[in-house]
């Protein structure tokens, strides 16, 4: 039995009832085939060069720093807001043999000069930050000229799932997106890296399925979050999640959300 996950906590790690559980919860989400297939996609977009120095603004505990030490065999940095974070990517990474390092960063106010790096990696980290513009702005500004800027991101108001309750359902998937700082910002980035002054802005937009389980553990908490506070009825609540386990044991059970990958080109 997969066990739930707020995934909202994501925004203030260090102060989450329980930071082990979403560490455990990004190395199961890695294990979702249309993610990692995304992820490969979006460091292939960021036209890396040997030698180059690159950001990934987000790190979490480091796997996307690893994979862009691997494929610019340079230089790459990693920030993020949570000291646990940060402490696990330094420990993951301490025998790999890489030009990796960590420092705990916000990424809305970077601690690095103009144009430091060569191209910025943010994947997963608009959804958790309160200030998307700023966050874009900082990804532009510290990027050179010619750099390239890329971001992935789910649109969790997006989530569709074969449920013939579809009021209720709609009432949950919209309650689990306003948990996140940036639930929809997936369809915003477009629009914001324009703004941020990026160039020749490219978007994908990936319909990525999500085994029943995997979804059941990111939105109870959000259910039973909506039944304390009396936003749902708790038979209906019952009567919601029985559908909900009966249509996935059954083995034809369709959910899935929209993914954003982003990128961009700081003028030269």
């Amino acid at each position: 039995m997969t066990h739930s996950i707020d995934v909202s906590t994501f925004r203030n790690v260090d102060a989450a009832p329980d930071p082990h559980a979403l560490i455990r919860f990004l190395d199961g989400a890695k294990n979702q085939p249309t993610l990692a297939g995304l992820e490969r996609r979006l460091i292939a977009e960021l036209h890396l060069r040997p030698r180059m120095h690159v950001l990934d603004a987000g790190c979490g505990t480091g796997t996307q720093t690893l994979a862009l030490a691997r494929a610019v065999e340079g230089t790459v940095t990693g920030v993020d807001s949570s000291r646990l974070m940060i402490d696990e990517a330094v420990r993951r990474t301490a025998d790999k043999g890489l030009d990796v390092s960590f420092e705990v960063a916000d990424v809305t106010r970077l601690p690095f000069p103009d144009e430091a790096f060569g191209a910025v990696l943010a994947q997963t980290v608009f959804e958790h930050v309160g200030d998307a513009c700023a966050t874009a702005t900082q990804l532009t500004r510290v990027t050179r000229p010619g750099g390239r800027v890329g971001a992935l991101s789910i649109d969790t108001a997006s989530t569709v799932i074969d449920h013939p309750d579809a009021r209720t359902t709609r009432r949950i998937t919209d309650t689990w997106a306003d948990g996140f700082a940036g639930g929809r910002v997936g369809r915003s980035l477009h629009r914001l890296f324009r703004d941020a002054g990026l160039v020749d802005v490219m978007v994908e937009v990936r319909a990525a399925p999500f085994p029943a389980a995997f979804l059941g553990s990111l939105i109870r908490p959000t259910t039973a979050r909506m039944v304390r506070d009396g936003t749902l009825d708790p038979d209906t609540a019952d009567r919601w999640w029985t559908v909900f386990e009966e249509r996935a044991a059954g083995g034809a059970f369709v959910t899935a959300s929209l993914w954003f990958l982003v990128v961009g080109t700081v003028p030269g």
